[in-house]
């Protein structure tokens, strides 16, 4: 459900706040909130067949180090609770996200047997028109009042911000490992890192594993 479809204080017409509060609520209702982010592309090597990785180490490919250690806490809890051992890359290279030569060693030497690295991919914006009441009608008269209220109407224009990002799963053995999985989130009305981490891993990890990527309580 998309936050921006929440009510906001402030220049609303009758109705439309008592409906916002409606969704708040039935938001608080289900599991923990109203979650922003979807699994928007995705694809599977269609030649892995298994078995399921069950050690990964998280990279978040991000220049600001607050934000690449919030990205990857949260990302290891959330493998962790589906029971895949996790570690923070950042554990090992504290000042920046390893290189590609460095995250191979490091994986190897360590006994992990996937890598999960996400990265920003783009941002985004776009404002649209919110109806005020609802009139009353029947037939094509309903569909016309849509655009009648958005010209005339007591509406309001309404914000969504986007942000677009890549998560790839790649094997580690002997033979250098491959990309296995890649996959494109996109979140909604971002509050926070935080947020947009913890609404990200609720939709990767059990897709991951519902796709016999990751092991865990679904493999």
């Amino acid at each position: 459900m998309d936050a921006s479809t929440l009510s906001r204080a402030g220049g609303r017409p009758a109705g439309s706040h008592h409906f916002g509060l409606m969704l708040g609520f039935a938001c608080l209702l289900s599991l923990g909130g109203c979650v922003n982010t979807s699994l928007i592309d995705r694809w599977k090597d269609p030649s892995f067949s298994g078995p399921p990785l069950h050690k990964v180490l998280v990279v978040g490919v991000q220049k600001d180090d607050g934000r690449r250690r919030l990205w990857e806490d949260g990302m290891v809890a959330a493998l962790t609770h589906q029971g895949v051992q996790a570690e923070a890359s950042y554990v090992v290279f504290p000042s920046k996200a390893p290189n590609a030569d460095e995250l191979g060693s490091m994986a190897s030497r360590d006994g992990f047997d996937g890598v999960m690295a996400s990265h920003f991919v783009s941002a985004s914006q776009r404002t649209y028109w919110v109806p005020g009441d609802v009139g009353i009608g029947f037939g094509w008269r309903w569909r016309y009042y849509g655009y009648w209220g958005a010209a005339y109407g007591p509406g309001y224009p309404e914000t969504e911000h986007r942000a677009d990002y890549q998560t790839d799963v790649f094997t580690v053995d002997p033979a250098g490992g491959k990309l296995i999985w890649t996959g494109i989130t996109r979140s909604v009305d971002m509050s926070s890192t935080h947020s947009v981490t913890s609404d990200i891993s609720r939709v990767l990890v059990p897709a991951l594993s519902k796709q016999g990527i990751l092991a865990g309580k679904s493999s």
